[in-house]
Parts: structure tokens; C-alpha cells; sequence
């Protein structure tokens, strides 16, 4: 049953490009199944998405005909388990296979698993047909345009760091609630540990930290160290006036909230309705009521209020994704067409974002993304368009430094 939904998933993820984490929720609350089971379950999922190239470029060879969806994913899942999970012997994965197939393709779709299964298992990959990039490319399933950006931008050394931190397992990282609890309170339970990036951080010991009580009595959120970070570069401080420009799912935001005491105003700004309402339920969780959701588009905001409204900015900006792969690794096969769309909307906020600053305001400009073209490059150009603003501090952080998501942000103030 495990491998089945662990199937059904994949195949939900190739045919509708489903986000991972949402499909694999929806499913958990669709069956009865016990920890051990989801963990299993989610391993696979993620395993199989994020070596998605390495897998394919192994049983290409051994795909004498061409087959569909079903059978690809349920070769690909199984290659994973071959692969990575050592602890379960072939003879056990061919057989969950076969039985998958049989019972829902009948004999013939069996047969050519249990064919395909066992002969890609007896023979080692190899890439003498590849150069180093593309071999790199492959082994650590990073499409070749993204491996070449990241070369041209950082250098091979730094690519292959980047690409192997890409492929681990992230770290349970939170944050401390401190409108409710201290992080000392808290590091005196064996669940936590210290962080080792954010004097907010902290990485929790247990299963799903959602499933905690420090979590569900709002003592925690969760965040990676990273974006922990964000809020504190900002440094807001009560009763002043703020402005959020992309607040879901709302880490950012309550961190705000905290660093003002809970004191002044965050007016915070989503595009959908129902990332709005999740930010709604994290705030009420964590006791945070200084902040006014409002659902509308931020590249727009300039006619909603005046010139010079606020004191400090966020603008936690729309962006490729490429510093979280390694928790959203569906993001790697996105189509690269899609940055040239972000970047004009990041610079449509920003414009935003310098209009509605005051005079000596300040704005952190942030993304979860490690491509220059929107961050380093981007900023350049903003300084350029609008010479009084500042630049005061920035900070890139690559996914391989920390254990942490790849990170940029940049304070900058209009004098």
C-alpha cells in the first residue's frame, strides 16, 4: 500500500506539475497511516524527484520500447530504492513492483517490470559518453542550463558544492516564538538543539515538528535559519509603520511582529486569498495581532496609499526557487523561460516598494533564490534607477555553507 500511494503521488506530480508537499498532505489526510509509514512514503516521493535525471539516464539504456507514464514511474521509484534505501534487498523490490503492476496493468505490464527491474540492477552506470559538466548535470540530477548558470556565476568548485547540498536532507530547523517563550526555555527539553546560523534558530530532535506541542501552542514556527535572518537585517522596532509586500505563508512576517514587541503596525500583502488565510491561522497561533492581511497585488500598491507611507519595507520578492531544492526539489525542472517573467516583477515591486518608502526608510529586499540576476543584479539596477537609495548591508547565503536554504538579502535606505 505504501509504494502504491508513494505511486500515486509521483504520477499525480508528472502529469499536473503538483507541488510535493501539498499532494503528499492530501493524501496522508486521504488514508490511516502511521509515522513510520508517511516517513517511508515521503522518502520515496521526494528521493525519486530529486534524482530524477540520474535515474532516467540509468534505465534509459534498458528501455528497449517506449513506455508510458505508469510504467516509468514505478521503474524510476523502484531504481530509487535500488539506489539509495540499502536496507531493502532487490528480490523485495522487484516483487512490490510486480505486484503493483499486475495488480493494476495486468500480466504483460508485470512481466516487463520484473524484465526491465532485474537486468538494470546487475549493471553499474556509467558516464564515459559525458563530459564533466554533463556528468555533473546527471549524477546530481541539476538540469545542464541550471549546472552552467551556477559555473558561470560561481565557478565549478563552488557548483558541485552547491549541487551535492542541493540533494541532502534538510535540517528540521525553527524559530522561537519569543511573544511566548525564550529559545533558553525551550534548549532545556532534549527535543531541541541550538542553531548554528540564527540566534532565533533552533533544530528539533522529533518526527514533524508541525505535530509538536511547542509548535501547535505557537512557542515555535517553523523556518529555515536562513530566512530567520531576514526580519532581524530589517530590524523593525514598535509602533513603527510596516509594510510586508509578499507575506504567505507568513515566517517573515510574525518574526516582524516579535522583533516589535507586538507593538505598531504590519500591513501585510498577499495575491491569493487562501495564502492570505494561512497567514491568518499563523499569526493567531503564535499571539501576533499587529498585522493586517490584505489580499491585492503589490505591484499595484502605490494606488492604494501615498508617497512616503512607511517606515520600514519587506519585500520578500517572487523568485526562481533555486536555494530550496533541497526541500522543493520539483522546482529543478522547471522551465528556465520563467526567471525573465520574475525578474520584471521583482523590479515592478521594487518600484513600488521605493515609492511608498519615506525619506530615511529603510527596505530589506530578499529571495529564496541563489541566481545573481536576481539579487546581486538585480539591486544594482534598482540603485542605478534611484541613486538616494543605499545600499547598507547584504548577505548571500549558498545551501551548502549552513545546511541552510540558499539565501539573499540586501538593506538598503533612501536618504
Amino acid at each position: 500500500m505504501d509504494r502504491e500511494i508513494a505511486l500515486e503521488i509521483l504520477l499525480k506530480y508528472k502529469q499536473e506539475k503538483s507541488y510535493l508537499n501539498l499532494t503528499l498532505n492530501s493524501y496522508f489526510q486521504k488514508h490511516y497511516l502511521a509515522q513510520e509509514q508517511k516517513d517511508f512514503i515521503t522518502r520515496i516521493v521526494y528521493g525519486t524527484v530529486q534524482n530524477m535525471l540520474y535515474l532516467d539516464y540509468q534505465l534509459k539504456p534498458f528501455l528497449k520500447v517506449r513506455v508510458k507514464s505508469f510504467e516509468k514511474v514505478l521503474l524510476l521509484m523502484s531504481l530509487y530504492q535500488h539506489d539509495f534505501m540499502d536496507k531493502i534487498p532487490d528480490y523485495a523490490i522487484v516483487n512490490e513492483a510486480v505486484q503493483i503492476a499486475k495488480k493494476r496493468k495486468g500480466i504483460k505490464t508485470a512481466r516487463l517490470i520484473n524484465a526491465v527491474l532485474k537486468n538494470v540492477f546487475q549493471h553499474e552506470p556509467t558516464f564515459n559518453d559525458l563530459s564533466d559538466i554533463e556528468r555533473l548535470s546527471v549524477e546530481t540530477s541539476h538540469p545542464l542550463w541550471m549546472v552552467k548558470m551556477f559555473i558561470k556565476q560561481y565557478g565549478l568548485d563552488i557548483t558541485k558544492k552547491i549541487c551535492l547540498a542541493n540533494n541532502d536532507i534538510p535540517y528540521k530547523s525553527a524559530r522561537v516564538n519569543d511573544l511566548k517563550t525564550s529559545k533558553e526555555k525551550l534548549l532545556e527539553k532534549t527535543c531541541w538543539s541550538e542553531g548554528q546560523l540564527s540566534q532565533d534558530g533552533l533544530y528539533y530532535q522529533g518526527g514533524n515538528i508541525a505535530y509538536s506541542s511547542d509548535y501547535q501552542n505557537g512557542l515555535v514556527t517553523i523556518q529555515d535559519e536562513s530566512s530567520q535572518l531576514v526580519a532581524r537585517l530589517l530590524s523593525p522596532k514598535p509602533y513603527e509603520y510596516v509594510l510586508d509586500m509578499c507575506c504567505a505563508p507568513g515566517g517573515k512576517t510574525s518574526h516582524l511582529a516579535a522583533l516589535m514587541k507586538n507593538k505598531g503596525t504590519i500591513e501585510a500583502y498577499d495575491l491569493y486569498e487562501h495564502k492570505i488565510s494561512l497567514v491568518e491561522e499563523h499569526m493567531q497561533r503564535l499571539g501576533v495581532n499587529i498585522v493586517k492581511t490584505h489580499v491585492y497585488d503589490s505591484t499595484c500598491l502605490i494606488e492604494l496609499y501615498d508617497e512616503g507611507t512607511f517606515d520600514k519595507i519587506l519585500l520578500d520578492a517572487p523568485c526562481s526557487g533555486l536555494g530550496v531544492l533541497s526541500r522543493k526539489p520539483e522546482i529543478k525542472y522547471h522551465d528556465s523561460s520563467i526567471m525573465d517573467e520574475i525578474i520584471q516583477i521583482q523590479q515592478k515591486l521594487l518600484e513600488n516598494a521605493y515609492f511608498l518608502l519615506k525619506s530615511h526608510g529603510r527596505i530589506v529586499y530578499s529571495t529564496c533564490t541563489i541566481n545573481k540576476k536576481e539579487n546581486e543584479k538585480q539591486v544594482e539596477q534598482f540603485i542605478k534607477r534611484h541613486p538616494d537609495m543605499k545600499v547598507i548591508q547584504s548577505q548571500s547565503i549558498l545551501p551548502y555553507q549552513y545546511h541552510s536554504d540558499g539565501f539573499y538579502m540586501c538593506l538598503m535606505e533612501k536618504e
